[in-house]
This record gives structure tokens, C-alpha cells and sequence, in this order.
């Protein structure tokens, strides 16, 4: 039999759908013919791929790139990068770890401001340890001045003659460049403030000299003021004028005539330090130029001369204000320095600022540095319980800035002093009262009463007075962040190694050492 085309399609139909018989309950089977199963299509496999894909792809890029950027790397160029720093460390900044401790949850990540400022502070500390070291170690002093005994021993503070001292390094000699170094006769300790406090404490209670580090209230104003020169420039301007001590030799002896025309004593010699107002401005323009020319550092000349084109286009807009009123003494009584540009780069100068609590109310610099020196204030008791003694024999916080070489004669102040250096560099040359005999003081009811008579940077003047050479010295070179606790009629004898600020405050007196002030022939009182 012959199949056309249709029969074959006909047949092919027939295979393809197979009867199925199934058992009915009543014995009997039913054919019943299977549904062909049906598949999803080919491609819908591969759109769900594609859809899977393009979720990872929006979550997956999102996410690199905030990664990226709170971890400051970016995209783009160095330079960009860099430019955003500051804006990209605002998330580093206030970021904090999840934590279940609860002393954890105020910690703070420092900030690239912050981190620069300790770098420098710590390039600051190395350098100093680098210049002046002690020399003399545990061995030979009988106590590690930087892990002192709980008490003081019996013999604190190791001193040494004044020959031995001042000839190991001369006072005048204020320059130090690496790779030269100084051996300091140091018998004071040196106390961390934050782990050696309570011993530190018994030192002060025991009315002991030392140095105390490491207080984050000392530091942090010393890092401000060290790291940013302007900021003291621009609270005090170049048009307020302050006390300033004048004088043609480095050396700055205190005196006080009483009276304004007041006769001075048969045979005395007023010092050749005097005073004049002057504005922070012109005193920061000769500091700088004095540390520029001693090291060498054009920046420093550039800097002083910008200031001095600063200060002497303010006087002439001045003058053409006042054609009618020439330099001089001003109404108050101040006296100007009416010397010649030239003569004043061969001047020292030691400038001041005596705050009040009275002035501090308002606004000022008296309420500028009590803000600042929060560890001088008597009102703010946390702060300053360590350093103000006795708050109520507070008399003001007084700041010398001195200039490389200023040199303050050898005194006793009559009172506890706390001194705290927040720039630069000092060197204080110590002697307990137990000396005052071998000090060649000035004596009471002289203009320069508590002060040594003799100069002690001329040797020739030591021979006018052979006890001097017997007397015991000591010294330490502070750097900013330090504080001296020097109780009271200590000696000291200061000289300005840089460009430096310096802040004291007195609290009260102690009267432990009283009678050796008596036996040199001073009272209390004076």
C-alpha cells in the first residue's frame, strides 16, 4: 500500500500521543491519553542571570566606592586626593568602634591636625634631648632624675660651685648647633605628670624644687602657641602697647626707686635697663630677627623684615593722623622707643604682661591669658589645684617673652612660684636659701634689694667676691610644656637660650626656710 504524505503526517501524530490505560474500581480500564509536558522557554534561564547580575552590580560598585572614600583613597589624581583630606577625615574623625565597654564609647581618633602637632612636638623633644643632656647619672647623683625616690632624699638637690657650674657653660653663651651638645649640672627631678603625680605631689608638699611634663593642660597651650606664631600676634596686634624692658646689654637687673625724683644712693650704678611701651608685634619682629641671625634661618629675617614693613607703614599712617601730636610720652605716662632702626637691632628686649582677675572679666589680654593658663587660675580649682598652692595669696599671672640672650639677674622671690614655659627654650640656674650668705645680695632698702651685686657672666667681679665661688648651684633648661615649682626664696637666674614665652604665678609663702633669709639680714616683709 503506497502512503501519501498526509497519511505518514497522520501516523507520526498517532505515535507521539500513547494511550494510557488505567484500572477503573469496577474492573474495567479506561484509556486515557497523556498531555505532552510543557517546558518554559530557552531564554527565560538566562534573564534571570541577567537580572541577578545587574543587583550585584548596584549593590556591589555603590559600595567600593563609599569604602573608598571614607578610607580617603578616592578616584582621580594625587593632587585631588590630597585636596580632600581635610573633607574626607571628617568621617574618620567622629567615627567610633561598636563596643559593649562603656569607657570605650567616648574615644576619639585624633586628626591629621592633631597627629601633625604631636609629630612636631615630638621632632621638638628630640632635639632638645639632642642639645642639653644631664651630666650626671643615677650612679653619681644617688637618684634617677627621671624615676625620683617617693620622698625627696636627704641631700635634694645635688648642687655643685658656682665655678664649676658657670664655667662648664658661660652664661652668655646662648647658641647651641648640632652636632654640639650641653653637659647640664641638673639635680632636679623631672616628673610625669600623668604617671608620677602623687610623688610629685610630696616633692611640692615637702617645698622642694622640680620640674614637672606631661600635663595636657601645660602641653596643649604650648603646642598652640609654639605651632601657631600668629595666634599670640593677632590677640595682641600691632596697636596696643605694652611694659616692655629696654636695655643696650643682655643683662636685666630689677630695680625700684621710690618716688618719681627720687635721689639714687651714694655710690650706687642704676642699671642700663629701662622700660618703654612697645606692641607685641615690634617685640616678636626683633626676637625673630636675634634668632635668625644667631642660626642662620633666612625665614626667620624674611619674617622679622615683613613685620618691620608691617609696623613702620602703621607709624607713618599714624603720623599723618596726628601731625600735631610727635612721639613721645603718651598721656598715660608711657614712654616710647623714640630710637633709631639701627640702634634697636643691637637692643634687648624682655617683654610683658601682668594679668589681674580684675582685668580678666572683660575683655583683654588679662582675660585672654586667664582663659588660656586655666592651670594658673585660682577660680578653676580643677585645673590648677596641682600649681596654685595657697589661692589666696595669688598675685596675677605674670608672662616675661624674652629674646635670645636676655639674661635676669640672680634674686629671691619672697613667695611660691610656679613657672611654666610654653615656647622656646630657658635655662634656670638654681641655689637654695641655705646660700644667701654666698650670694653677694644687694641689701635691704637698696633699689636693687634680693639681687646679687656682682655680674655673674664676668669672672673678673667672682674675685671682688671669694664666697661666691664656694656657693652651690644647680641648673635645668626648660623647653615648652615644662612647669618649675620653685618654692619660696629660691634662687634663680635666668637666661633666654631662643625666642620663648614664659608665665608664673605665685601662691602664698612657706617658712621653712625663713631663717636663712633672716641670717642674711631680710624679713619677710620686704
Amino acid at each position: 500500500m503506497v502512503l501519501d504524505s498526509s497519511d505518514l503526517q497522520q501516523r507520526r501524530k498517532a505515535k507521539s500521543i500513547k494511550p494510557t490505560k488505567r484500572r477503573i474500581t469496577n474492573g474495567t480500564t479506561s484509556t486515557i491519553r497523556r498531555k505532552r509536558t510543557s517546558y518554559p522557554n530557552k531564554e527565560e534561564p538566562n534573564r534571570a542571570a541577567f537580572i541577578a547580575t545587574l543587583l550585584f552590580a548596584a549593590i556591589f560598585i555603590p559600595l567600593v566606592f563609599v569604602t573608598n572614600r571614607l578610607l580617603g583613597k578616592g578616584s582621580g589624581n594625587n593632587s585631588a586626593n590630597i585636596s580632600s583630606v581635610k573633607r574626607d577625615n571628617r568621617f574618620l574623625r567622629n567615627w567610633k568602634p561598636k563596643s559593649n565597654n562603656a569607657a570605650d564609647i567616648n574615644l576619639q581618633i585624633p586628626s591629621v591636625e592633631e597627629l601633625d602637632a604631636e609629630h612636631r612636638a615630638k621632632q621638638r623633644e628630640l632635639k632638645y634631648h639632642s642639645l642639653y643632656q644631664p651630666k650626671f647619672d643615677e650612679a653619681e647623683l644617688g637618684y634617677d632624675i627621671y624615676n625620683c625616690p617617693h620622698t625627696p632624699p636627704v641631700d635634694y638637690p645635688k648642687a655643685w660651685k658656682t665655678t664649676e657650674v658657670l664655667g662648664n657653660w658661660h652664661p652668655k653663651d646662648v647658641t647651641t648647633l648640632p652636632p654640639a651638645h650641653r653637659d647640664i649640672y641638673q639635680g632636679l627631678c623631672v616628673f610625669d605628670y600623668q604617671t608620677q603625680y602623687k610623688t610629685a605631689l610630696n616633692y611640692r608638699n615637702s617645698e622642694k624644687p622640680f620640674v614637672i611634663q606631661n600635663d595636657p593642660k601645660v602641653t596643649s597651650v604650648a603646642n598652640r602657641w609654639e605651632d601657631d606664631p600668629e595666634l599670640l600676634h593677632r590677640v595682641l596686634g600691632d596697636e596696643k602697647e605694652f611694659r616692655t624692658e629696654r636695655s643696650p646689654d643682655n643683662l636685666f637687673m630689677w630695680y625700684r626707686l621710690k618716688g618719681k625724683h627720687a635721689a639714687v644712693p651714694e655710690g650706687y650704678h642704676k642699671p642700663l635697663n629701662d622700660e618703654v611701651e612697645m606692641t607685641f608685634g615690634e617685640w616678636l619682629e626683633h626676637a625673630l630677627e636675634k634668632d635668625g641671625n644667631a642660626l642662620g634661618d633666612k625665614d626667620m629675617i624674611a619674617k622679622s623684615n615683613t613685620l618691620k614693613e608691617r609696623r613702620l607703614s602703621l607709624l607713618m599712617n599714624k603720623r599723618e593722623e596726628h601731625d600735631d601730636d610727635p612721639l613721645g610720652d603718651d598721656e598715660e605716662g608711657g614712654k616710647h622707643d623714640e630710637d633709631s632702626e639701627e640702634a634697636k637691632q643691637e637692643k634687648y628686649f624682655y617683654f610683658r604682661i601682668n594679668a589681674d582677675l580684675k582685668s580678666a572679666r572683660e575683655e583683654s589680654p588679662s582675660k585672654f591669658v586667664y582663659d588660656e593658663l586655666t592651670f594658673l587660675d585660682p577660680r578653676k580649682r580643677k585645673d590648677s589645684e596641682f600649681y596654685i598652692v595657697d589661692p589666696k595669696g595669688e598675685r596675677g599671672i605674670n608672662c616675661r617673652f624674652g629674646m635670645r640672650g636676655v639674661t635676669a639677674a640672680n634674686h629671691f622671690d619672697m613667695s611660691r612660684n610656679t613657672i611654666a614655659l610654653l615656647g622656646g627654650e630657658r635655662r634656670y640656674v638654681l641655689s637654695s636659701p641655705s646660700q644667701c650668705n654666698k650670694m653677694a645680695l644687694y641689701p635691704k632698702g637698696h633699689p636693687s634689694v634680693r639681687h646679687s651685686s656682682l655680674d655673674w657672666s664676668n669672672p673678673v667681679e667672682w674675685d671682688d667676691h671669694p664666697e661666691f665661688k664656694e656657693a652651690l648651684i644647680n641648673e635645668v633648661v626648660l623647653r615648652a610644656g615644662d612647669v618649675l615649682y620653685l618654692p619660696t626664696n629660691w634662687f634663680h637666674y635666668i637666661v633666654n637660650l631662643s625666642l620663648n614665652y614664659q608665665c608664673n604665678a605665685r601662691s602664698g609663702i612657706s617658712h621653712e626656710t625663713t631663717h636663712f633669709i633672716k641670717d642674711c639680714g631680710f624679713d619677710m616683709h620686704i
